[in-house]
């Protein structure tokens, strides 16, 4: 039964007929799988920058009377090429962020200074984002601060 199934689901997705002959079937699914590999492995170049947090969440704790604090998230360079910050891209005014737009060689690290101000916000829960813009990949690395106000 389970051959069955198998051969059918072959005939119908690669039109291949596992009863005719096996061996070819099993070359084909076995070319198909090491395909997959070469070029999932192809995609990630071993020499491209690679950032790593040693954080990506901040717990944070503010007194409703002094509700502002600082945060460093630091990183390193994990890649064999030279890592750059491009910009931190705060999710709202009462965030800043400050960092060094260096070039970070391979194994060293750095950090990104958050300045948060909660002095104008209501409520006593928060969650706030940041987008950290770097040369190791398109997409953002996004950051999170949640917290709350006593």
């Amino acid at each position: 039964m389970r051959t069955r199934t198998f051969s059918s689901f072959l005939y119908t997705v690669f039109n291949l007929d596992i009863t005719m002959n096996h061996s070819r079937c099993i070359v084909f699914i076995l070319f198909i799988i090491n395909l997959g590999l070469l070029f999932s492995c192809s995609t990630k170049s071993p020499t491209a920058p690679c950032i790593v947090f040693n954080d990506t969440i901040c717990h944070l704790s503010l007194n409703r009377d002094n509700s502002r604090d600082s945060f460093d998230f630091v990183y390193s360079n994990a890649g064999d090429k030279k890592l750059v910050i491009y910009s931190v891209a705060p999710s709202c005014d009462c965030l800043t962020a400050a960092f060094e737009q260096k070039m970070l060689a391979k194994g060293d690290s750095s950090y990104i200074r958050i300045y948060i101000d909660m002095t104008n916000e209501q409520g006593s829960d928060f969650w706030r984002t940041l987008d950290v813009y770097t040369n190791a990949q398109k997409e953002p690395y996004t950051l999170e601060i949640e917290g709350t106000i006593e």
